[in-house]
């Protein structure tokens, strides 16, 4: 049994319950079809909730103590940190920069941040970012 996995378990689900349940009291969707403002935290809360239920049973079946980190590990810190930093400030600049530029550039970043060539990263991350759009604009009608 893994004593630090079941406490990120257990703050996993603690995290997830905390945006789900006020996104029930959150009105529904429109007439015209849309999703409601509860519709995606409900979604991403069950989902966290069901994959920290299995990751937890998977380490009460482990036979590993503690948690032991390896070099690759201990290499890959520095970049988890900067990848947590950026989603950060991906969070707080997207109330201030319009979603296109802003996901264009955020997702160019961590391309670049993981040894991508320029030019494949800028054309996945001009297309990946209007798949996005157009699949919450056209299709799941939010404005992003």
């Amino acid at each position: 049994m893994n004593k630090a996995g079941l406490v990120f378990v257990g703050i996993s689900i603690a995290v997830a319950l905390f945006f789900m349940i006020p996104a029930f009291s959150m009105p529904g969707g429109s007439s015209d079809g849309a999703p409601g403002p509860g519709y995606f935290p409900i979604i991403i809360s069950v989902i966290i909730i069901i994959l920290s239920v299995l990751q937890g049973v998977f380490y009460l079946r482990e036979d590993k103590k503690s948690f032991d980190q390896d070099v690759t590990q201990r290499k890959n810190k520095p970049i988890l940190f900067v990848v947590c930093i950026t989603i950060l400030a991906y969070t707080i600049l997207f109330a201030f920069i319009p979603f296109i530029p802003l996901t264009i550039v955020a997702v160019g970043f961590l391309n670049w941040l993981f040894g991508k060539q320029w030019v494949p990263n800028l054309i996945f991350s001009v297309v990946f970012t209007l798949i996005i759009y157009v699949i919450f604009s056209k299709f799941l009608h939010v404005m992003l």
